[in-house]
């Protein structure tokens, strides 16, 4: 007996919902036809999926297997089908959006969605990787773009590359061709506050060196941080591409560092149990948003 894409949507739903009716009412299907089709999966595969805990259906450790890859499996024949009718991508996503690639990339993947899903109705939220990762696992957002979001089991993650990042100082600075902690720890510090990437990379640095900055300010706006920088008022760990696209050449002078800076890697994610076409509508076109601009390199 072969597995079938009905198999596969039955089982979903009834994890999800918790009760074969429940699902049933979802699909637009009987409760014998989601029944049938559960038996039908069971069957090809040899091996029961689910125990009963009270009224609701639970999956056992073989079914949360066989849901992995069936979510995996409809996620991607949605997206194949809803590229050629993107009409059907309509209701609302929530997605929020690290503050530093917002800059650049959220004007032209908003026009992009507009174009392509007309029907899609999109809120925004622009902050730190933190707090776009505690809202997504609170259900407040859908999606999101942050840099080394954790390995969640609640949540898929796709990595879209590394985001470079260097030392930056006022242009009038008097510093070495190259620095190292010793040379930048008389100075003020900038960053986001911790435990952002930012804050990690800033103290790790200076680690390596068994050195704390004199002083660290913080801020939750990157953007912030960078016009200080320009201003006089200190150094930090900023996105060299950000730099690049926001600032005039020499506002900030770049520094070269003997230590290696953590690396950023910048992730979409969204909940493991949620695989509506618009989340892969939105992560797509960020994706090719971030390739236009050259944003990212590929992971080392």
């Amino acid at each position: 007996m072969r597995i079938t894409l009905a198999q596969l949507e039955a089982i979903v739903w009834v994890d999800r919902l918790g009760s074969v009716s429940a699902a049933a009412v979802q699909l637009n299907l009987t409760q014998s036809s989601v029944s049938l089709r559960l038996k039908e999966l069971r069957e090809a595969l040899g091996r029961p999926l689910f125990s009963k805990q009270g009224r609701r259906l639970v999956l056992n450790d073989d079914g949360r297997s066989v849901l992995d890859h069936a979510t995996t499996i409809i996620e991607h024949v949605e997206l194949l089908y809803d590229r050629s009718r993107p009409e059907r991508i309509t209701g609302s996503i929530r997605f929020g959006i690290v503050e530093a690639l917002s800059v650049a990339a959220l004007p032209g993947i908003i026009s992009e969605l507009e174009t392509r899903y007309p029907a899609l109705r999109v809120e925004m939220t622009v902050g730190t990787s933190i707090d776009l990762e505690r809202q997504l696992l609170a259900g407040a957002l859908d999606v999101v773009i942050g840099i080394n979001l954790h390995d969640d089991p609640r949540l898929r993650l796709s990595e879209l590359g590394v985001q470079t990042a260097a030392w930056y100082a006022p242009p009038d600075s008097e510093l070495p061709a190259i620095v190292r902690p010793r040379d930048l720890a008389r100075f003020t510090v900038l960053s986001n506050p911790g435990p952002s990437p930012m804050y990690q990379q800033t103290m790790n640095w200076f680690r390596s060196e068994k050195l704390t900055p004199r002083q660290i300010s913080v801020s939750f706006s990157i953007i912030i941080i960078a016009h200080l920088v320009a201003a006089g008022s200190g150094v930090a760990i900023l996105p060299t591409k950000l730099v690049e696209t926001t600032f005039p050449k020499g506002a900030l002078l770049r520094l070269m560092s003997e230590q290696g800076i953590d690396e950023s890697r910048m992730f979409a994610a969204h909940r493991a149990d949620d695989w509506r076409p618009a989340i892969n509508a939105v992560v797509e076109v960020t994706r090719e948003r971030v390739q236009e601009l050259d944003w990212l390199v590929a992971p080392t």
